[in-house]
């Protein structure tokens, strides 16, 4: 297999696989936000919504392998105090605190502070998925430091993967009587949409593949892993479906939800992804360039589509849900989806495309932009 790398050595399988699944995203939250729920009940829908509630998953995954590759060559570095550490977990929590601002209730602090309800605290504490990920990476780090070498990270991120799995019901349940910061943490019934059990399972699971694939990299056997790979793949996810219908404890009852079958289904089709993401990486590219600059951007364009859709505590009364109403006639909701989708990527082309070469210019952008919204909400 050629090497498909970029001049900087990056694999961009993973980028693909990002930049599909925020497209899958932005259609997933449009036609949730805009459709009628006869539409939704349709079998059309249900199975779209089967691939939407991939994201998730996927990111985690891919989260947890991208944290390896970038890990790899600098063991000794990101596993002691220094500039590597220090930048790694600065951007990480730049990640974190706009993952809670798109959270909150209210635009300034005075009134976050005077006017907040309980049921908005709980919001606001609730684990989405750009929360999930940075606390996943978090205990994937402190494994790092913990660990002698590449070997133990490797087999304890499968033993926490499965451990996290077969805790699921456990944790949501003492998340219903757990204080709201803590229930937030481990539970779904604390409104979190991606809380720790079962969804860092799928960062550990991502690291581990990571692992392994970097390995056969180095070895010269990439092409055999893979097939490999997908054969144990299928097996994982026929074995798991199969399972399914046997008679397990009443705590492991709700399949989809916090049984580990559930989890072991979605890994296995994880790894598929994975795996052919990066058989068809050196194939596609550069073809598929577009895709991979979207992936690259994914971040932004999840923060782009949010507030468009949704509104946000800044934009309260200019979103899309405000101005068309909801629901929408079908076609006229796949409209709304189309255009949304063509002008978040024509703005992140344009982004990709001019920051080239103006490292500083762009980085000038970014911190005009946070202190615009540092002022609005700490001294408006």
């Amino acid at each position: 297999m050629p090497p498909a790398a970029t001049p900087s050595g990056r694999l961009q399988y993973l980028d693909l696989i990002r930049g599909f699944f925020i497209l899958v995203m932005i259609e997933g939250h449009t036609l949730r936000l805009f459709l009628s729920p006869e539409v939704k009940s349709s079998p059309f829908y249900q199975f779209q919504d089967l691939i939407h509630n991939l994201t998730g998953p996927v990111f985690l995954f891919a989260s947890g392998a991208a944290y390896v590759y970038s890990t790899r060559t600098g063991w000794e570095l990101f596993r002691r105090w220094g500039p590597k550490l220090r930048g790694r977990l600065a951007k990480w929590m730049v990640v974190l605190v706009v993952g809670y601002a798109l959270q909150l209730s209210f635009g300034t602090l005075r009134r976050s502070l005077a006017e907040t309800t309980p049921e908005q605290l709980a919001y606001l504490l609730s684990l989405n998925i750009l929360q999930c990920i940075v606390y996943s990476l978090l205990l994937l780090q402190l494994l790092l430091m913990i660990v002698p070498h590449w070997q133990s990270f490797f087999r304890v991120s499968v033993v926490a993967a499965l451990g996290i799995a077969l805790l699921t019901p456990f944790a949501w349940e003492y998340g219903r009587h757990a204080p709201v910061w803590l229930a937030a943490l481990l539970s779904i019934h604390a409104r979190s949409v991606f809380p720790l059990f079962p969804y860092a399972g799928f960062a550990f699971a991502g690291a581990a593949w990571g692992y392994l694939h970097l390995l056969a990299r180095e070895q010269g056997r990439e092409a055999a892993f893979l097939r490999r790979c997908s054969r144990l793949a299928v097996g994982l996810c026929i074995v798991s479906l199969a399972a399914g219908l046997l008679p397990f404890p009443a705590i492991y009852s709700d399949f989809w939800g916090a049984s580990p079958l559930s989890f072991l289904v979605r890994v296995g089709i994880l790894i598929l992804i994975a795996a052919a993401a990066r058989w068809a990486e050196p194939r596609l590219l550069p073809r598929l360039t577009a895709l991979a600059v979207v992936g690259r951007e994914s971040l932004l364009i999840y923060v782009l589509h949010l507030p468009i859709l949704y509104g946000s505590a800044f934009n309260p009364d200019t979103s899309l849900r405000k101005s068309l109403g909801v629901p929408l006639p079908l076609e006229h909701a796949i409209l709304v989806w189309l255009g949304l989708t063509a002008v978040i990527v024509a703005v992140v082309m344009g982004w990709d495309c001019w920051r080239k070469d103006r490292r500083w210019q762009a980085r000038g952008v970014w911190w005009l932009i946070a202190g615009y919204y540092s002022y609005r909400f700490f001294l408006a």
